[in-house]
């Protein structure tokens, strides 16, 4: 039975003769069936140089072939390359999928992702502008209604948010800060949605000259731009650390009759703003 890829095969017609190195050897066979005594000189390699492998020897002296003879040709189940190169395929293919493992693990429990945040829908159903003079002594009034989602994108840590204060602006200048969300905890991989309403009657807003010049060219056109801001603080789960967090969201509102159909918001991707510090 063959032995191995490149194993030996036994052969029953043939006595293993005696072999030393590096001497020279008589080696005696006696024939089986015959009884006659064969002598055959084997001069092997001497001790100066390199000895050949058994199967160059066994091919140089076929009179003197051993009982054992090596496995070769195209018979043969395989090759030593093509082992050699399943093997190496093999390894590589568990070394390339316990990196990946290695790479999940690391991103999962070590690397903290900020949230990401949208404006999914926003109306403007008031907006109204009473100049001062100066123009910081104006007034406005306003009702604004506006929904933002947040995307913990972290697979394995969750985030805590302290209250959030949310402020309203226009051309730089804030005219609410009355808006709050409470706390809230924020699951790995989930969405949580926040819905804020604010409103205003001859409220105090310090615009220069250029923002009511701008509030009044808005004014024409029915769509204003406001930014909304929220401010909190953020916790990963696993970590002492509080770290301030900002979303701003810029918003392009279409001014609207309340007893009429809303027009279709576009949906505003949000800046997040955080603070440089360890474990944040």
């Amino acid at each position: 039975m063959p032995i191995g890829c490149r194993g030996l095969q036994p052969r029953d017609d043939l006595a293993l003769p005696s072999l030393r190195r590096p001497h020279p050897l008589t080696a005696a066979i006696r024939d089986a069936q015959g009884g006659i005594l064969n002598t055959v000189s084997w001069q092997l390699a001497s001790p100066n140089s390199e000895s050949s492998s058994s199967e160059a020897q066994i091919r140089a002296h076929p009179a003197t072939m051993a009982f054992w003879e090596p496995c070769f040709g195209k018979d043969n189940e395989c090759s030593n390359c093509d082992c050699g190169w399943k093997t190496f395929a093999i390894w590589a293919g568990i070394i390339l999928v316990l990196c990946a493992v290695i790479i999940v693990l690391v991103i999962a429990f070590a690397v903290k992702f900020p949230p990401k945040a949208t404006a999914d829908d926003a109306v403007l159903s008031r907006f109204a502008l009473a100049p001062g003079s100066p123009a910081a002594n104006s007034t406005i009034s306003y009702n604004i209604t506006a929904t933002v989602s947040l995307r913990n994108p972290n697979i394995h840590r969750a985030i805590a948010y302290g209250p959030l204060a949310v402020s309203f602006s226009f051309n730089g200048s804030r005219f609410d800060e009355s808006g709050t969300i409470p706390a809230f905890d924020h699951k790995p991989r989930k969405t949580a949605t926040v819905r804020v309403t604010v409103g205003g009657v001859d409220k105090p807003v310090k615009l220069t000259a250029d923002g009511v010049k701008e509030f009044r060219s808005d004014n024409d056109t029915g769509k204003f731009g406001v930014e909304m801001r929220l401010d909190t603080t953020l916790q990963y789960k696993g970590r002492s650390a509080k770290c301030p967090l900002v979303v701003v969201c810029p918003l392009q509102l279409q001014l609207v009759d309340p007893d009429v159909a809303a027009t279709a918001f576009q949906r505003t991707k949000c800046t997040i703003l955080r603070a440089k510090k360890s474990g944040c």
